[in-house]
């Protein structure tokens, strides 16, 4: 006989649960032939059980391969080409893009435009250069275009 908590556990279990749960617990729902019938010997993890409307148990073997994984890889984005263009000395006609930003590492200065993606562009023909303010507690680093003479 069964004693304590598992004797309770036994009397509440369903048929799947019991076979699932290997040959020794069918034994004590079940009855030993019955068990050892039912369960044919295989392991606890071969059996997936499911009870249809007749209160019958039906059983069948699951896969034995795991399934693989997804791949958690495999996305990449375009490049964006980002950086200066145009560096300090260079001649910048309008409309040349001097740098291309993510934010704003440097201003814009005199002569100078910013897009809405923060590219810094020419207005004028003329001269790049770049210069650090000292004014403000940050020292932005600005762009301007400087007019040839």
């Amino acid at each position: 006989g069964t004693r304590g908590a598992d004797a309770r556990a036994v009397g509440r279990m369903s048929a799947p649960r019991a076979l699932a749960m290997g040959s020794r617990w069918a034994a004590r729902v079940f009855g030993k032939q019955t068990a050892s019938v039912a369960c044919g010997g295989a392991s606890q993890e071969e059996f997936v059980g499911r009870v249809d409307g007749s209160g019958f148990s039906v059983f069948s073997r699951g896969a034995t391969k795991k399934s693989g994984g997804t791949s958690r890889n495999g996305r990449e984005s375009n490049p964006k080409y980002l950086g200066v263009k145009l560096f300090g000395g260079q001649r910048a006609f309008p409309g040349n893009i001097i740098v291309r930003q993510r934010g704003t590492k440097f201003h814009p200065g005199e002569n100078v435009g910013m897009g809405r993606d923060h590219t810094i562009f020419s207005l004028i023909e003329g001269k790049v250069t770049f210069s650090q303010d000292s004014k403000n507690k940050k020292k932005r680093k600005t762009i301007s275009v400087t007019p040839l003479q």
